[in-house]
């Protein structure tokens, strides 16, 4: 079973634009997944690209209006505790000479666990300001649809030429 089918299943009998769209704005698989589903599925590579992106960045101003800093603070400081707190805040200084960079980076690197959502939640546990952040979690987004799109198109078309 590969990825495709694998998605496919998970959602059923839905268009697999539909589904495409989906997994790009869902934290599981963001931009990065549904680049590699479309793909897979044939569908337009254009359409594929900036859906995928717009789809994924679609999600990040919800995500900054639910996570308001002071209730999702309270609920790291639940979860890790006053030290971890702690930690974030004492080192907020030093993150924030390079935070632009910093998020730009983890956004942008094409890997499980760094995307829009987790660039989000670390805009609101960091307090920092959401509309530039929104900006730099944009670039980001379009960053590593280009590099996993290189990726899959290129072996793509490499596994096509050598299978065929």
């Amino acid at each position: 079973m590969d990825l495709a089918q694998l998605i496919s299943g998970m959602f059923g009998e839905i268009d697999p634009v539909v589904i495409m769209l989906l997994v790009a704005a869902l934290p599981f698989g963001e931009c990065r997944a549904s680049i590699l589903y479309g793909v897979m599925k044939g569908i337009d590579p254009f359409l594929v690209f900036f859906g995928s992106i717009f789809a994924n960045i679609l999600v990040v101003p919800i995500i900054f209006f639910f996570l308001d800093r002071a209730s999702f603070m309270k609920l790291v400081n639940l979860i890790l505790g006053k030290r971890i707190t702690k930690k974030i805040n004492k080192n907020r200084e030093k993150f924030e000479v390079y935070e632009e960079l910093a998020l730009f980076g983890f956004v942008a690197v094409p890997m499980v666990g760094a995307g829009a959502w987790t660039g989000a939640l670390l805009v609101a546990v960091l307090g920092l300001d959401k509309k530039k952040s929104f900006l730099i979690i944009a670039a980001g987004v379009v960053t590593a649809a280009v590099i996993v799109s290189a990726f899959a198109y290129g072996a793509n078309g490499v596994f096509a030429h050598v299978a065929g």
